[in-house]
């Protein structure tokens, strides 16, 4: 850090800089806060939305299992296969509390008996209900994606903000303070320096009025 001059001027541009600094590191823990806060109420929603998608993808797979068992692993591989598709994906960027992040969206992904590719009649009521599983199980990952994706950027956001208010409150001001105590004991210094050039100049002049004055000649 530049060194401040040593006057008065120098002294009141320190101080505002420290007055800065602290006001920013305060913005910064209130701004860790409300994201510390965001992040706890998305994790909440993060553990939950997994739980919902273990659930559902576990009722997905005893479907499944049971419409290989009626129908054969061979048939239901077909039915599959005519079911296929490309499911589309949409990344987009968003800012929330300041912290941009991507979003994923998609359509919705449950389809209609008709819409799988292949006449209804050729599914079974087992194959159909391990389709719909299986595509609602999908869109419970599609939904929390952005969730998952915006906890970690929060988590990224946080450990940064935390960085900078460890720069702040333990490198900056420090050295703001240690800056302004060295521009405060020049000032103090001088000024003593000063008081005692001028009580030697009054104390001289006191002297010089006290002492007797040069003898006049005489009067004509």
């Amino acid at each position: 850090m530049a060194r401040s001059p040593t006057t008065r001027m120098g002294l009141l541009e320190v101080r505002a800089r420290r007055l800065v600094a602290q006001r920013g590191a305060s913005l910064l823990r209130a701004k860790r806060e409300v994201l510390s806060g965001e992040l706890v109420r998305l994790l909440r929603q993060v553990l939950e939305g997994r739980a919902r998608l273990d659930e559902a993808l576990r009722e997905a797979v005893r479907a499944l299992e049971l419409a290989r068992a009626l129908e054969g692993a061979p048939r239901v591989a077909s039915l599959a296969w005519n079911a296929g598709r490309v499911v589309p994906v949409e990344v987009t960027p968003r800012r929330v509390w300041g912290v941009s992040t991507p979003a994923v969206s998609a359509p919705p992904l449950v389809r209609a008996p008709w819409a799988r590719g292949a006449s209804p009649a050729s599914f079974s009521p087992s194959a159909a209900e391990a389709a719909r599983l299986h595509e609602e199980a999908l869109e419970i990952l599609l939904r929390i994606a952005t969730r998952e994706l915006h906890l970690a950027r929060l988590g990224e956001e946080i450990q940064a903000t935390s960085r900078r208010i460890n720069a702040l409150e333990q490198l900056l001001l420090p050295q703001l303070d240690a800056e302004a105590r060295r521009v405060a004991a020049a000032i103090d210094e001088r000024d003593r320096e000063d008081a005692v050039r001028l009580k030697r100049f009054r104390a001289k002049r006191t002297r010089q009025a006290g002492s007797p004055g040069e003898p006049r000649g005489p009067s004509r």
